[in-house]
């Protein structure tokens, strides 16, 4: 513990001593990856849906997608980037950690042609060492780096969410995601080593760090907690104080409100994006003085020639001050407020039922949904059951395909989920329910192959004789049964359900359900020019509910429709700017 408060108090020392350094570096990595490598990827994807005729990549054509040749070198060239910023930007505060910590004078140019020389393995056979080392890193790497370019790749929610959901499934994602977290931590050294011993590959790098990880790994399990609860706590401390000022003025000077909060607002931001800087750098030093063990050096005066002016860097920041400023306060101020997103309580209510069930859709509607979304697929009778999963084996725990059994087999059955029971139910039986309960249904049709021809028809006519056609929805992952459908019953709301989408989408349908990994601001306002409506699912946190609620898209699908109502009602007029603040910096950090 005393070595590791050593290499902090160290680590603090240089980033204050050689603080103006900082500040150019990581102006020239931000303007860099905003004004050429983020332009450039939209560029080549923009490039390769011309070439391949392409207008959108979904879950149905991505295979033969990625099949094409232009898209491989592509895809290539695009990994290629992406790991020669990550080199560049991390390798570049390792190497001024480095000799920082040596007390050795340096300029920025040869630290550069240092890198530009190590740049060679990019083009061999160890780049997949490197992949796979940065692959192990990223959940780390996208939380202690956020302004990375790798704040923004994790794991599809819906994808963790059917793990997730069964006891088998919970024990193996624990056990492959310890493994792989254990490998990233005994690996996390190879990138600083290999930046900064000159003669040594990226292999003999991962060598390297997985036998220094034997005897100090705790060492750096310790210093990589101090320094995020540190952060973290700094982060709070400065959001606290900061916003105290607006806390009391909405209160006492509510005219003042509106400047005050654009004021805060953009204070908090440019002072988190400070905090996550400073992050990196304190990560760099970190890993270097564990690496090489230099953290206990005498205080040496740092170069004349490095003591430069501050008034250019106070204008600038006084500057971007002001435009945030006014930035955030049209923001705040037009600001959409009682949204009218629809809350669509996914598969029922699942706290204390069994999706898709009756005693699940009397709770959604209960709880204040708008809709409720069931899953329906065709039985072997050419009747419509209420049941998302092509087998049995998950909630009744038997063999059993739905599509060769009959509707009144099913229905004898009893599902569990959770530690709740329940009987299956039929299409009918759900609707008949819905209507007394006056809520409507978002139906979603399962293909399972296995349909009559005449299934379509046979939907709409059974919506008909309850006369819901006007009030319901429909969906799909099969977007020509939808297309034919929306042409058999054009008065009907139908749309199409996708898993992944890339590129723009012109579907004509009336609505888009969409995982919420995939949607952009692009695609939000694509869509509300068509206009076609967009349901994002499944948004199960209150923070990615928050963000598209305050976007006012135009459905949230969600197992916890009593959270998003709360959430939604909170988007008033009447609501303190202090809260606005707040949700915004929630969503933008």
């Amino acid at each position: 513990m005393h070595k590791a408060g050593q290499v902090m108090r160290q680590a603090v020392y240089n980033i204050y001593a050689y603080r103006l350094d900082y500040v150019q570096v990581f102006a020239l990595i931000r303007i860099f990856q905003f004004l050429l490598i983020i332009p450039v990827t939209s560029i080549v994807f923009k490039l390769t849906l011309r070439v391949t005729g392409f207008t959108h990549i979904t879950e149905q054509n991505w295979q033969s997608f990625v099949a094409h040749p232009f898209v491989i070198m592509m895809i290539c060239l695009l990994i290629l980037l992406f790991l020669l910023f990550v080199y560049y930007e991390m390798g570049f505060l390792f190497l001024m950690a480095f000799h920082q910590q040596r007390g050795i004078r340096y300029r920025f140019f040869p630290l550069w042609q240092q890198l530009n020389r190590k740049v060679v393995y990019f083009f061999s056979v160890q780049i997949l060492f490197l992949i796979v080392y940065l692959a192990l890193l990223l959940p780390l790497a996208s939380f202690m780096l956020p302004l990375t370019l790798t704040q923004s790749i994790s794991l599809p929610h819906f994808l963790t969410e059917e793990i997730m959901s069964t006891r088998a499934g919970r024990l193996a994602y624990a056990a492959v995601a310890s493994i792989l977290v254990m490998i990233g931590i005994r690996s996390i050294l190879t990138l600083p080593i290999f930046t900064i011993q000159p003669n040594i590959s990226i292999l003999r790098s991962f060598k390297q760090s997985w036998r220094f990880s034997k005897r100090g790994l705790f060492e750096l399990l310790v210093l990589l907690a101090m320094l995020l609860t540190g952060h973290l706590l700094m982060m709070l401390g400065i959001t606290v104080i900061s916003t105290f000022p607006l806390y009391i003025i909405e209160r006492l000077i509510p005219s003042a409100a509106l400047v005050t909060a654009g004021l805060t607002l953009a204070f908090l931001e440019m002072v988190f994006v400070v905090l996550f800087s400073l992050l990196q750098a304190m990560f760099s030093q970190v890993m270097v003085a564990i690496t090489y063990n230099t953290s206990v050096l005498g205080k040496f005066k740092v170069a004349s020639h490095r003591k430069r002016r501050y008034k250019p860097l106070l204008f600038i920041s006084f500057i971007v001050f002001i435009v945030l400023s006014m930035m955030n306060m049209n923001s705040l101020e037009k600001s959409v407020y009682a949204p009218d997103t629809k809350i669509i309580a996914h598969r029922g209510y699942v706290a204390g039922n069994v999706e898709n069930t009756i005693s699940g859709l009397v709770s959604a509607a209960n709880a204040g949904a708008d809709l409720i979304e069931i899953d329906i697929q065709q039985t072997v009778d050419g009747e419509f059951v209420v049941f998302h999963d092509r087998t049995l084996r998950r909630l009744a725990g038997k063999n059993g395909v739905i599509a060769n059994m009959t509707l009144n087999e099913l229905k004898s059955l009893t599902i569990h989920q959770n530690g709740f029971s329940d009987k299956i139910s039929s299409l009918d039986d759900c609707i008949e329910i819905a209507k007394a309960l006056d809520v409507s249904l978002l139906i979603e049709l399962k293909v399972h192959g296995k349909e009559t021809e005449d299934v379509l028809p046979k939907l709409v006519e059974k919506l008909r004789n309850y006369k819901v056609l006007d009030s319901y929805y429909v969906q799909s992952a099969d977007g020509q049964k939808m297309t034919q459908l929306k042409k058999l019953v054009p008065n009907l709301r139908v749309g199409i359900v996708y898993a992944l989408n890339i590129g723009p989408m012109e579907e004509n349908v009336d609505f888009i359900a969409l995982e919420e990994s995939w949607v952009t601001e692009q695609l939000i306002e694509e869509l509300k020019q068509h206009p076609t409506d967009l349901f994002v699912w499944t948004l199960n946190d209150d923070r990615s509910l928050q963000t598209f609620i305050e976007k006012n898209v135009s459905g949230v699908i969600t197992d916890h429709p009593d959270v998003a109502r709360e959430l939604r009602t909170q988007q008033s007029e009447h609501q303190y700017f202090l809260q606005r603040v707040l949700n915004r910096l929630r969503f933008i950090f």
